[in-house]
């Protein structure tokens, strides 16, 4: 199996990162992490990156970066520029011309201003493969934090557990699954290069990308027109799937029971009663009769502790896990396999690694 995050198999790439929050730096610390030269431009009139004031009330205020900001922008190097300044504009050109990947998040009228719209990027630099992200279209000029693409998307509408307790994703999720649909483009950009010797401008939007991500959710809605509540944890298609339960000392934990196969070996595991079992034969009768489900199965589970939980469902291969806090998560040593350590600047960074694969 090879290990990318020690082959670097981008080492002699080079990409320049002017974007800023999340998704195009995530993209620009993808191809870092594996290897690439990726020079971050920030405004030097800001202070820079935005995510650099976005700290916790722990993190102190003097410092000039914070944990969000190394989140999204391992292994970069820093440049501070302004873009207004025509001597920094002709320094920027000067990073184009040595590099094979930009990305860029500017709004087609910033982007106009600063002399970076993509299609006159192209035309001066030919090879080049410009990474073009927006939060809607290029044409459209709507600004688009990922809270508001949750809220445009229906996610929002899909979480938390009733229409009086909505809740966002804890993480900037779409943010994230746009870096993703910017990444594939970019390496398909690369892969047509190799044969073309041509760069390509790519175009992803938030929206978009979030769209993408609705997968059974929104097949559920164009096929059969149903529009999903807030579930909190639940599947609407699935049950026992994201039920949550409590063993006898109040530890919780959910089920992800997948098949009525994996259903029979719960039930029986359980030691309940056979006369019950026909109501919850088949996946659709449990999900009509969920709540009568999780009634027998809550009381069943709270003579049970989490470790004799743990024992039968592993032994029956029932897929469930305990709802761990983060502090629970990164005590465990899969866990930590994939976290990272540097130092920038004097300052010790930890951070969860970019690659999540390993090819064979």
């Amino acid at each position: 199996m090879q290990d990318l995050k020690n082959d670097l198999p981008f080492k002699n790439i080079r990409v320049l990162d002017i974007s800023s929050v999340l998704a195009g730096p995530l993209a620009g610390s993808f191809f870092a992490e594996l290897g690439a030269e990726v020079i971050k431009i920030e405004n030097k009139l800001t202070g820079g990156d935005v995510t650099r004031q976005w700290k916790l009330p722990a993190e102190s205020p003097d410092e000039p970066y914070s944990a969000y900001y190394f989140s999204a922008n391992y292994g970069k190097q820093e440049v501070h520029l302004d873009l207004n300044a025509i001597e920094d504009r002709v320094r920027l050109h000067q990073y184009i011309l040595k590099s094979d990947i930009l990305i860029s998040n500017f709004q087609k009228s910033v982007a106009e201003k600063l002399g970076v719209l993509p299609d006159d990027l192209h035309k001066k630099y030919p090879q080049l493969i410009i990474g073009q992200l927006s939060a809607y279209n290029f044409e459209d000029q709507r600004p688009g934090y990922d809270l508001v693409m949750q809220g445009e998307t229906g996610w929002i509408s899909m979480t938390g557990t009733d229409d009086n307790h909505l809740s966002k994703l804890p993480v900037a999720l779409i943010d994230i699954i746009a870096a993703h649909q910017l990444k594939e483009a970019i390496l398909i950009a690369m892969w047509k290069k190799t044969t073309s010797g041509a760069g390509s401008i790519v175009h992803v939007s938030l929206y978009d990308s979030a769209l993408s991500a609705l997968v059974n959710q929104a097949s559920n809605y164009l096929m059969a027109g149903y529009i999903p509540k807030p579930l909190g944890t639940l599947h609407p298609n699935i049950a026992p799937y994201g039920d949550q339960f409590t063993d006898k000392y109040g530890i919780k934990f959910i089920l992800a029971v997948g098949s009525d196969a994996q259903f029979n070996k719960l039930w029986f595991t359980l030691n309940l009663p056979i006369e019950k079992y026909p109501t919850f034969e088949r996946n659709n009768e449990r999900v009509k009769y969920r709540k009568l489900l999780q009634q027998i199965l809550r009381k069943k589970f709270r003579s049970f502790s989490l470790d004799d939980i743990s024992v039968m469902m592993m032994k029956e291969k029932i897929p469930f896990c305990a709802i761990k806090n983060l502090d629970q998560v990164f005590n465990d040593v899969d866990a930590l396999k994939m976290t990272k350590k540097y130092t920038v600047d004097n300052i010790d960074v930890t951070s969860v690694s970019h690659i999540a694969f390993k090819i064979t």
